[in-house]
């Protein structure tokens, strides 16, 4: 059970140090504190000049309150500016990462379907088209991923023959029967 700590530590610039109720020493600025909620909003120093890390805390979860200290200078209440651009531009690069990603995961496929996806793509550059691997652009594998199941037209026979056996080692290493 968490112990009752008095609520003058949490004055927005004081620098705090907290044992949580999980037995983890926080410190920080205090950045906020909101009473109703019982949060605490701490400001870290980040792992690179000039960032900051933003830490947000229960207060019921304090055990104590290992140091106290009031800020020397008045506290700065200014936020800084958040460029717009910038902002959507890690939108755009974090949406585009989702779609990669999703566009690797198979739909309505089996679990060993996916394992023998993403073991093949660690290798050679895969997509799904429906529940069929496309490897290369120009090498089909369908249900059920086999190397008799893989496919090309006669100008793409030796990448065939590349991913029929990367297939049949890969699928060797996943226990999965047959070719």
């Amino acid at each position: 059970m968490a112990a009752v700590v008095d609520s003058t530590s949490w004055t927005v610039g004081n620098t705090v140090k907290l044992r949580t109720a999980q037995g983890e020493e926080v410190s920080g600025q205090v950045f906020a504190y909101d009473q109703p909620s019982s949060l605490l909003v701490l400001k870290e120093v980040g792992a690179h000049s000039g960032v900051n890390n933003i830490r947000i805390i229960k207060t019921s979860g304090v055990l104590a309150v290992i140091s106290d200290a009031k800020p020397d200078q008045p506290f700065d209440m200014e936020l800084p500016a958040v460029d717009l651009e910038r902002c959507r531009k890690r939108e755009e690069k974090a949406l585009q990462q989702a779609e990669f990603e999703s566009s690797r995961v198979g739909e309505g496929v089996t679990k060993e379907a996916q394992a023998i996806f993403e073991s093949l793509a660690k290798t050679m550059p895969c997509v799904w088209r429906g529940k069929t691997i496309i490897v290369l652009d120009s090498v089909t594998v369908e249900e059920p991923y086999t190397p008799d199941s893989t496919h090309s037209d006669a100008d793409h026979t030796a990448t065939r023959d590349r991913v029929r056996m990367v297939l049949h080692r890969e699928r060797e290493r996943l226990g999965l029967s047959g070719n």
